[in-house]
């Protein structure tokens, strides 16, 4: 499957909405394969998961959902909790109604900090965490890039998502999120950008995540490995990496060349961790 129509199966039908949540669903049958979710980060939408969505549905019962107040989905009610514990509620709420149970998870940024809470529920069997948010061992203020991107994003609008497909433009205004900006699929990169320009949501996420850190580790009994890239300049080592914070036994992989977002920049190793995790589940249930 080209990227194009992994780009149209993410972002247009088949789209259910439930519980005001966005969620497309490709992939293995039911019963016949492992079931996988999917968790973009802030400001993002399903659509980054295209450059890994055909090698992860040939093998997997695969679910990828909008965040509330990210792409197709509704936004945040007004004050309602837009921390990570609250998201991971949220979407156990959305799985239980698919009738999906306890889906292996993979989440980026915010998202892999969504899919550690969904471990600590109980409600995850694996985690694979690509650089994953709250793993510092202090509160603290947002990275300025993701407040200069979504001032950007904003700041340029529609005129900004298309020229996101200039190869040259993207080199610059993608550089925080990819180690090879300019490499990025065109219309991966004006889907982005315009889920980042539209989300509603973008400010109240931020704001819940300075408070706090991900405090639940030792409640997590599955298999997770987390993720980063070397060049990640978003959650950068050694502040956003503290192994303590983590789930105890968690494994712990640095790619090379590699960005904020290893699903763009390493696709195929990042499936591979996927499978090793998910094989590692397998093995730990039998």
């Amino acid at each position: 499957m080209s990227l194009r129509a992994e780009l149209e199966l993410l972002t247009g039908s088949p789209t259910e909405v439930v519980d005001g949540v966005a969620v497309t669903r490709a992939g293995r049958e039911p019963d016949t394969a492992p079931a996988l979710l999917l968790v973009h980060g802030v400001g993002a939408a399903r659509l980054v998961w295209a450059p890994v969505l055909a090698p992860l549905a040939a093998r997997y019962q695969v679910v990828v959902v909008d965040l509330p107040g990210h792409g197709a989905s509704a936004p945040l009610g007004h004050g309602a909790d837009a921390g990570c514990p609250a998201l991971a509620a949220t979407l156990a709420q959305v799985l239980a109604r698919l009738g999906v149970e306890r889906p292996h998870v993979v989440g980026n940024s915010l998202g892999g900090w969504v899919a550690l809470e969904l471990a600590a529920d109980g409600a995850a069997a694996s985690v694979t965490a690509l650089a994953p948010a709250g793993l510092r061992l202090q509160p603290g203020e947002p990275s300025r890039l993701l407040r200069v991107n979504r001032g950007m994003a904003r700041l340029t609008g529609r005129l900004g998502e298309t020229l996101a497909a200039n190869a040259t433009i993207r080199r610059v205004t993608f550089a925080s999120g990819s180690a090879r900006p300019a490499h990025l699929d065109p219309g991966l990169a004006r889907g982005v950008a315009h889920a980042l320009r539209t989300s509603t949501a973008y400010e109240a996420m931020i704001a819940a995540t300075r408070r706090i850190t991900f405090t639940r580790g030792a409640l997590v009994q599955v298999p997770v490995c987390v993720v980063f890239g070397d060049d990640d300049r978003i959650l950068p080592a050694p502040d956003n990496t503290h192994g303590e914070v983590a789930p105890p036994g968690a494994r712990w992989v640095v790619l090379p060349r590699c960005g904020h977002a290893p699903m763009w920049d390493a696709p195929e190793r990042t499936v591979e961790l996927v499978d090793e995790t998910v094989r590692a589940a397998t093995s730990a249930a039998a």
